[in-house]
């Protein structure tokens, strides 16, 4: 035999124990297995992966593919995260994209798109006719001037009403019926472009007992929890490019002596809230809110010659004056009024409360140098009556036309200083009003 067939059968022989561990036999008698007795390995499954002749395409539906070879990187996978740059196409409301249709994050273009799309929205149930699209427009242009952006998910099936409405506050937003119609109304005045505005607001309506249904007018006050000053905490989210969101939170309270003593109420806006400004703002307003506000009022009125829509702020003239915190007092043991604000010399209607009457009373008292001359009244708590008519600032929240052909009008209490001026726009516009620590 020649030499070149003996170096091809010893080739071959070798050859043949190339995939020894694939194949796991020997012809060799001498040579001893380490898994004679037990495997070494174990085939768990086998994918197949197919290029199909035709793509498939999946309407109204984002899709992701992950595809992991065998390795030491990975040895578990709990959650998979993915970093998208747009969102779900919509109809758009902002004046320079009036009408056109792509992603969005301008709360309003959600709002309308979950009211009437048919395949995640309630558009079967529900018309777009009962939409105020103008007011969609305004609030489009009011959150875009400050920067108030939607960037988030609806994962989980709810109540689509209530979601909007308890969303809606988080992006300085009324969510409100007029006429039988939805619509978004800024809660603060604005300019033209969208900014807050610091003039004086513009009076739609004024109602007086001459224009107000006789025995339809009443006036809630929050309760007094609902009153409480305090400091605000307020979750948000940090996000960067195809990196995983971080939690952060600032806090937001009032810069005056004692504010760092008041309750923290913790806000959650990490579901759509990726801007430390946008956190801040919405603190400064729910704090000056909660200051601000106190009560609520509702009547009937004859539709001739309305001309109102939610938002709208109306100014009402009655002649039971709403409480003021600041009319309230105390005689002390030896006479002396302590009020929160300085009482001049003078004779005062009040209502009083102490330990030798059982109810409320009403009274007059003379103030003479800081002091109450009747003694009857040492020891007691007061209520300086306000004397006239009062005259407040209300902001529109719901319209009704009622079966009887009357108008049904709520409207919450809307602050105003000496010049018209909303006193919570006010607010957030001043520098130096609060403190922002993070």
């Amino acid at each position: 035999m020649a030499f070149s067939n003996e170096s091809s059968d010893l080739r071959k022989k070798r050859i043949f124990e190339e995939n020894g561990q694939i194949t796991d036999i020997s012809n060799y008698m001498e040579l001893t297995k380490s898994n004679e007795s037990t495997p070494e390995h174990n085939i768990v499954y086998v994918t197949e992966t197919v290029k199909p002749d035709t793509i498939p395409i999946y309407d109204k539906l984002t899709t992701c593919a992950l595809a992991l070879r065998a390795g030491r990187d990975f040895n578990r996978i709990d959650q998979l995260r993915t970093w998208l740059a747009h969102g779900i196409s919509v109809r758009r409301f902002h004046p320079s994209e009036l009408n056109s249709v792509g992603p969005s994050n301008l709360f309003p273009d959600l709002v309308y798109y979950l009211l009437t799309d048919t395949t995640a929205g309630l558009g079967n149930f529900f018309s777009s006719e009962l939409i105020d699209t103008s007011s969609f427009t305004n609030a489009c242009r009011f959150l875009r001037a400050n920067k108030l952006f939607f960037n988030g998910a609806v994962a989980e099936a709810q109540n689509v009403r209530s979601y909007i409405s308890d969303t809606a506050p988080f992006f300085l937003l009324d969510f409100v019926i007029g006429n039988g119609k939805f619509s978004l109304q800024p809660a603060l005045p604005t300019t033209t472009t969208g900014a807050i505005s610091g003039s004086a607001v513009p009076i739609a309506a004024l109602f007086t007992e001459g224009n107000i249904i006789e025995d339809s007018f009443t006036l809630e006050y929050l309760e007094a929890e609902q009153r409480k000053d305090f400091q605000a905490a307020l979750r948000w989210r940090q996000e960067q490019e195809n990196r995983l969101p971080e939690e952060r939170t600032v806090t937001v309270r009032y810069s005056e002596a004692g504010s760092t003593e008041y309750p923290f109420e913790s806000y959650d806006l990490t579901d759509f809230c990726c801007s430390q400004d946008h956190a801040v703002l919405f603190g400064k307003f729910i704090l000056s809110a909660r200051r601000r506000i106190t009560h609520t009022v509702s009547f009937r009125t004859t539709p001739e010659g309305l001309s109102l829509a939610p938002g709208n702020y109306i100014k009402v003239v009655t002649k039971s004056s709403p409480y003021q915190f600041a009319n309230n007092g105390v005689v002390q043991a030896d006479g002396t009024l302590i009020l929160s604000t300085p009482v001049v010399d003078n004779t005062y209607e009040i209502f009083y409360l102490n330990n030798t009457v059982g109810a409320v009373q009403e009274a007059t008292i003379s103030v003479v140098n800081g002091k109450v001359q009747q003694q009857q009244f040492w020891d007691t708590l007061i209520t300086i009556k306000n004397a006239g008519n009062s005259t407040n600032t209300y902001q529109v929240q719901e319209l009704t036309y009622e079966e009887d052909g009357l108008v049904q009008i709520v409207a919450s209490e809307y602050p105003t200083g000496s010049d018209g001026a909303s006193l919570i726009a006010g607010d957030l516009l001043a520098n130096g009003t609060f403190t922002i620590e993070t």
